[in-house]
């Protein structure tokens, strides 16, 4: 367990801030009236809030399929093997997986008037996908290490080929 905490530390770092966040956001939104003019809530937004989940849903899966065509590569083979890969595969499937989660409550808010009625459950699709948002970006950051570091690995084996 160790081991996984550390090769992900990352990811539970920007979690244990998410929980704490999204605790101070519904304490707000419970205890004062900050947030309650700032959204219209209605079927639209929840359709709306749709719409963009699936959109970075399909970006996260692009991003896994590039993850997983580095595959050809035997260093990333030899580093993944190791675990220290995966801490990029766990950021996109988290993301993946709380946008889905955000999904089933836009399916909710868009097309009932349970949303509504509760305004909970648009509180709770609101902080999913803040939390979404903030592990695709964060994946998106590291991901662009992992190809600076493909790509340093890749030019080194031609300048030792050449």
């Amino acid at each position: 367990m160790k081991k996984i905490i550390r090769r992900n530390k990352p990811l539970f770092f920007l979690a244990i801030i998410l929980v704490v966040s999204n605790i101070i956001i519904y304490y707000i939104w419970e205890k004062t009236c900050l947030f309650n003019d700032m959204v219209k809530v209605n079927q639209q937004l929840g359709r709306s809030l749709i719409t963009i989940d699936t959109v970075l849903i399909g970006f996260s899966y692009t991003a896994l399929n590039t993850m997983l065509s580095f595959s050809n590569n035997d260093n990333f083979n030899i580093v993944d093997k190791d675990g220290y890969i995966d801490k990029y595969y766990n950021g996109v499937y988290t993301s993946i997986s709380l946008f889905f989660l955000a999904m089933l409550f836009g399916v909710i808010t868009g097309y009932s008037n349970l949303g509504e009625k509760n305004h909970w459950i648009f509180m709770s699709q609101f902080l999913i996908n803040l939390d979404a948002f903030s592990f695709f970006g964060l994946t998106l950051i590291r991901f662009r290490n992992l190809i600076n570091w493909v790509r340093k690995r890749k030019i080194r084996q031609l300048k030792k080929s050449a």
